[in-house]
């Protein structure tokens, strides 16, 4: 029992840091939507770790992180679009931060 949740740990640490890896080297919105989704997606592999352990605060950690992984991908697509519609272009370069202009 011991041992399948320190798989489904090691396995949400390797997928939290190829999610991070596309996060960092990503060069356009969509790579970045796929980085962010992988690192959320880890978040909720070591949730079913803690289920073992912690039913109800694994159950409350699930539920804030479902609303907030929803709440990040519907902020991302609407970010992708207007993106896409002003540049006709989804890449990250010419972004910068803090919405200044280039």
């Amino acid at each position: 029992m011991i041992g399948e949740a320190l798989s489904l740990i090691a396995t949400a640490i390797l997928i939290l840091s190829i999610g991070l890896a596309v996060v960092i080297n990503s060069r356009d919105l969509i790579r970045l939507l796929i980085g962010l989704e992988l690192m959320f997606n880890s978040v909720f592999l070591t949730t079913v770790a803690l289920y073992v352990y912690q039913p109800y605060l694994a159950f409350i950690v699930v539920t804030i992180s479902v609303i907030t992984s929803a709440a990040e991908f519907i902020a991302l697509i609407t970010a992708i679009l207007t993106v896409d519609k002003m540049r006709r272009n989804i890449e990250t370069r010419s972004i910068l931060a803090g919405g200044d202009k280039a």
